[in-house]
């Protein structure tokens, strides 16, 4: 039902924690492959890759191909899971996935339509949970700003939005795809560890 498209570079640690959230869906039957594209790490990033039983694709350098050639590698699924390094779905997104691509192929709307899932903090006060509902207030509102979430896409509508970016960097391309697709914000949320949001 679902490939994992993980882009990285020197991502060794962040890695680890985002695969570690895939397991249950994998186990589930409902993740069929997991996929990361690489931009030329000097960490142990393809240790890491190859231990947890990933499709490592390696590409010299941070040219804008590492999403386009691992695209192309998920072949198991219609649906990528486009997700990045540090980021921590919690329990239960998958089916939140599920409903979601169900429902999408039921309507008949799922090429332009990319699902969501929206950050939320592990932190605690009136500071931190102001600051989280402004971050959500700025993706909503401005969808190429969510680049950085975890969304769900149909496999040929990515391939389509990355057509002719290859030059452009990874969140260029990114909100590239965003600024084509219709956004819906999924009910699982991910939370991130030292990463940017």
């Amino acid at each position: 039902m679902i490939s994992a498209l993980i882009p990285t570079y020197n991502s060794e640690h962040r890695l680890v924690l985002t695969l570690s959230a895939l397991v249950p869906a994998s186990a589930e039957g409902i993740l069929k492959e997991v996929i990361i594209t690489d931009e030329g790490s000097s960490d142990g990033t393809e240790i890491v890759a190859d231990a947890s039983g990933a499709d490592f694709v390696s590409t010299t350098s941070k040219s804008g191909f590492a999403l386009a050639e691992g695209l192309k590698r998920c072949t198991r699924s219609n649906w990528v899971l486009l997700i990045q390094p540090g980021a921590i779905l919690q329990a239960g997104w998958q089916a939140e996935a599920v409903s979601f691509i169900e429902s999408a192929e039921r309507v008949g709307t799922e090429q332009n339509l990319v699902g969501v899932f929206p950050s939320r903090t592990e932190e605690f006060g009136t500071v931190a949970q102001l600051k989280q509902k402004l971050i959500t207030l700025t993706h909503r509102l401005l969808k190429a700003s969510c680049h950085q979430l975890p969304m769900l896409i149909y496999k040929d509508h990515l391939q389509q939005a990355l057509a002719n970016a290859s030059g452009m960097n990874r969140q260029d391309q990114l909100q590239k795809v965003l600024r084509a697709s219709r956004v819906h914000w999924l009910n699982g949320t991910v939370i991130f560890q030292n990463t940017a949001r």
